[in-house]
């Protein structure tokens, strides 16, 4: 079997003699711009400046988002180079781990790591770094031993971490005493941190002005009481958040004195009260005893916390920066802050900011980071439900922000260059780390691994290595296709270093470039009609996940099931396909079709709305749902208010098919000649924004699928679109540019291509009023705007002349010399003009609707919403098809699926794995549930089709 692994470099090199004791050259490597916050710098351009000045050769890895520009450093002496292998220098300074494709032989790193404590996730790395046989030194182990024996860090972030956490906290804290209590307050005028240019002085002084503009109007009566902040560590990141606070002007208490404060009605609201909590503050032995730290650091297991009881609800923000491992009794559980939310008095408990992002740990309702970007979310722990409306009732606000340091690129980067600098010397001088003095010594226990070996303190790695390898058992991928949703099926199936995958593909540069950052990825190029060389690939793998045209499906189906290999794909069964589920079945192979996005994730999701409805014992009476792919909002005046991020002619052709679906008892039949005609004007599903809706092929087939009563009275699936583009692609339509028939000749001109069809329909145009009027007559419309519209629009996509064709024809991709159908030409010229840029992102909205009645006819709406943004990396439509068609093939892979031949998102061995395996991958479904508020947009929809309007 072909092993697909990116080789470690082998470069050769030899130290270098310079005209000083400095004898290694020295690189600082740019971080990943996947790490889109990242933007600190292990050296200063000062310090760099120094170094040249010492006689080292420094060369800087060329970064436009690095705190100091390049400009900076090489006016400070250094080398520019685009990539470090270029000048494979002898010793890379960085921040974070590094790629594993980018590991070179031969080579000290000293960056973090995060392999020493044995961390699962950064096994591969571990695995990685030992076979480059590379020195690497670990930034976090690089301290000394105090004079009381305990370990001294001599790089950390920490102090960063809490002092920007808390900035940011207090500016969320602001937002969040506005929407659920109604209190505005000097906090909302607080700049975040990564906002701060000024950095950490900028923020001191704001903190200061807004502590000032606090006590001078008197604080806010609405809370309910002072505003009181708690902090737990007393470590780096405790002391961080300390001396924000400090800034602010708070009035330092203990937690006894807190709840004194609170507790009186009479508190002083003018001052903000702040507390830096002691291990004995929330730890109760569990037999009573007095609190005794000895104790509790040899057994955790024999303490219980009382935050919940004795500090929560005293507590208006806090801020956890204390060290928590497994054993330790949790800070807050799930259960207790459900209580507190329900519980503490009003303004109590609002928000929390966990910098520790123990996942599941001392609060165990936090279970994943946010973002710089998106940094807080709304937390019910009754529900377990989480919104982004700081109003919601009974919510806590949670921040869990990872990477807080980086929020202040400059203050840190200058802090850590001061803090290396004299270990840097060192190393240029002795990259062995062999010397006896105190620095040397220190960089020497730093050292994690070299030479392929781990160093005697670290060797314990070598256990979970080999519970690792022996887990591993390879598996081999073979992706057909390097389209759009392409990276996002690579990403999540790389993810898995027991899994190889091939990507084939007939543009062989595109799939180079999906394969390059992984080692386990490998391209060969793949002409899809060769089918000895299909079968080829298909043969030696376990899964298959084919992107090729939906008409090619069946065939790669056929040569699957004759080589016992699985099969995933992303689109709907069709009559071939399904064909050959009992063929399938009896090769034991799995066709798992229909995984995408719609269809797809909104199986997976109706499922489990369905689930839970019936759960509820209640009758189901109706399921709505509708999905879209779209341009973010602020690109939707556009012409059709589209964009295309793929073939338009998918989407022209889904014009062209039949509908069928009941609303309240009332069967509907639209045949696709009236699909666009007949479309809901109105579905107001999201707050924010505007859709119309187009009914999609057969609803009622997905009663049997949803295992729903056939006599449901309402049963609808839809498309949605911005309002405006079902009239015009209607209009379209009627005058043939969506016809599948050739035009008799190929227009001369791209602008031609209207008048061609018109003609074809006997009408005669010869200028722009008559080609006016020849839409209205086509059209069958009397509506003057509506043509005029049409035609503007026409004339905007240079399908009709205009003052503007001529001038930008040569932007045009080619005209085709032979007749095509308008489909066709459409297709092609829309691709081209309404296709995303760089820096234009799409929007994917799925939503379901499902009500139940209960006995006493009371009625509830279920609901769940995906609305999901395009980034720069990767669409949201290509992360919506790929990540879900990659975690099927791993379902398979896992021997997760037990039934074989034709099998759906719907069967509950896929949907419910599936559902957590993509909240995890950040595409996340948000549920809900109303009691006696109505039936949601289907009222509206009932209400169009009574008055006519569908």
């Amino acid at each position: 079997m072909l092993r697909l692994r990116t080789p470690i470099r082998t470069l050769q090199r030899q130290l270098h003699t310079t005209r000083s004791s400095l004898l290694a050259d020295l690189a600082l490597r740019t971080e990943s711009r996947l790490r889109t916050w990242e933007q600190r710098s292990p050296l200063s351009p000062s310090a760099v400046q120094s170094l040249v000045k010492e006689g080292a050769t420094v060369y800087v890895e060329a970064s436009e988002k690095r705190v100091w520009r390049d400009a900076a450093y090489s006016g400070a002496g250094a080398t520019i180079v685009n990539k470090l292998h270029e000048v494979s220098p002898q010793v890379v300074l960085g921040i974070k781990e590094i790629p594993i494709a980018e590991l070179a032989p031969e080579t000290t790193y000293a960056v973090f790591n995060h392999v020493h404590k044995g961390q699962r996730n950064n096994l591969p790395l571990l695995s990685a770094m030992l076979e480059s046989k590379s020195r690497f030194i670990d930034w976090e182990l690089l301290g000394d031993t105090s004079s009381s024996g305990q370990f001294q860090r001599t790089t950390a972030f920490g102090w960063y971490a809490g002092f920007a956490a808390a900035a940011d906290g207090l500016q969320g804290l602001g937002t969040k005493l506005l929407a659920s209590c109604g209190v505005s307050s000097p906090l909302l005028s607080l700049q975040r941190p990564h906002q701060a240019t000024g950095g950490v002085e900028e923020i001191v002084k704001k903190l200061k002005e807004v502590g000032e503009q606090w006590r001078a109007e008197g604080g806010r009566q609405g809370l309910g009481g002072p505003l009181t902040l708690v902090i737990s560590g007393r470590g780096r990141v405790g002391k961080g958040a300390e001396s924000a606070f400090d800034h602010l002007g708070v009035e330092w208490v203990t937690i006894e004195e807190l709840r004194r404060i609170t507790a009186d009605k009479d508190a002083d609201v003018s001052k903000i009260y702040a507390v830096q909590l002691e291990l004995k503050d929330w730890l109760k032995n569990k037999e009573g005893k007095a609190f005794d730290r000895e104790e509790y650091r040899q057994h955790p297991e024999r303490f219980e916390s009382t935050f919940a009881k004795d500090i929560a609800p005293h507590t208006t923000l806090f801020l956890n920066g204390g060290f928590w491992e497994p054993g330790c009794p949790r800070l807050l559980t799930t259960a207790e802050l459900a209580s507190v939310q329900q519980e503490a008095p009003e303004g109590r408990f609002l928000s929390v900011v966990d910098v520790g992002c123990d996942w599941g740990g001392a609060l165990e309702f936090v279970v994943k980071p946010t973002t710089v970007d998106d940094p807080v979310v709304q937390f019910d722990a009754s529900t377990g439900e989480i919104t982004r409306d700081p109003a919601t009732p009974h919510t806590t606000q949670v921040s869990s922000v990872e990477i807080y340091p980086s929020t202040l690129p400059l203050d840190a980067s200058n802090h850590f260059s001061d803090a290396i600098l004299p270990y840097v010397r060192s190393l240029l001088a002795d990259p062995t780390c062999s010397g006896k003095d105190k620095i040397a010594v220190s960089l020497r226990n730093a050292i994690v691994c070299e030479d392929g070996e781990l160093v005697e303190r670290h060797q314990k790695l070598y256990e979970l290595l080999k519970e690792r390898e022996a887990g591993r058992g390879s598996k081999r991928v073979v992706l057909l296709g390097s389209g759009l949703v392409a990276g996002p099926a690579v990403k999540t199936l790389a993810a898995r270093e027991n899994v190889d995958i091939i990507i084939a593909s007939n543009d062989l540069k595109s799939a180079e470039k999906l394969a390059q950052p992984y080692r386990n990825v490998t391209a060969t190029p793949l002409d899809a009609s060769n089918t000895r060389a299909v079968e080829s690939l298909i043969a030696d793998a376990d899964v298959v996940l084919s992107l090729l045209p939906a008409p090619l499906h069946a065939g790669v189906a056929k040569l699957c099931i004759k080589n016992g290999t699985s099969l995933v794909t992303a689109s709907y069964v069709s009559p071939e396909m399904n064909g050959l589920h009992a063929e399938a079945k009896e090769a034991d192979v799995v066709l798992l079709n229909e995984l995408g996005l719609d269809p797809g994730i909104d199986h997976a999701s109706a499922m489990k709305l369905i689930e839970e409805a019936r759960e509820s014992g209640n009758e189901i009476t109706s399921f709505v749902s509708f999905c879209g792919g779209l341009p973010s909002p602020e690109l939707s005046g556009g012409p059709l208010g589209y964009k295309f991020s793929w073939s338009p002619r998918g989407v022209l052709t889904a014009a062209l098919n039949d509908a069928r679906f009941r609303l309240n008892s009332r069967e509907v039949s639209i045949p696709g000649a009236k699909l666009l005609s007949q479309n809901f004007a109105e579905v107001p599903i999201v707050n924010g924004f505007a859709f119309e809706g187009v009914a999609n092929r057969n609803s009622l087939g997905y009663l049997k699928e949803y295992g729903l009563p056939e006599d449901l009275p309402t049963i609808l699936r839809g498309t949605l679109r911005y309002p405006g583009f079902a009239r015009t692609v209607n209009v379209f339509k009627q005058l043939g540019l969506l016809s599948l028939e050739p035009l008799d000749s190929a227009p001369a001109r791209w602008e031609n291509v209207t008048d061609l069809c018109i003609r074809r329909a006997g009408v005669t145009v010869t200028d722009r009023e008559s080609r006016l009027k020849a839409i209205a007559e086509l059209s069958g419309s009397s509506d003057v705007k509506l043509a005029e519209d049409v035609l503007s629009t026409l004339e905007e996509l240079h399908l009709a002349p205009s003052s503007l064709t001529a001038s930008s024809e040569a932007s045009l991709p080619a005209v085709p010399a032979s007749p095509q159908a308008p489909i066709d030409l459409l297709s092609t010229l829309l691709g081209a003009q309404l296709a995303y840029t760089g820096t234009e992102r799409d929007a994917v909205i799925l939503h379901h609707e499902l009500t139940t009645t209960s006995p006493t006819e009371e009625t509830e709406l279920f609901t769940s919403t995906l609305v999901q943004y395009g980034t720069p990396d990767e669409s949201a439509m290509a992360t919506t098809v790929g990540v879900p068609i990659a975690l099927g093939a791993l379902l398979i892979l896992d021997g997760a699926i037990s039934n074989r031949g034709i099998v759906s998102p719907s069967s509950p061995e896929v949907w419910k794995p599936l559902l957590e395996s993509l909240d995890g991958a950040g595409v996340k479904l948000v549920e809900k549930r109303a009691v006696g508020r109505g039936r949601g947009v289907l009222e509206v929809l009932e209400k169009q089709l009574q008055s006519a309007k569908l």
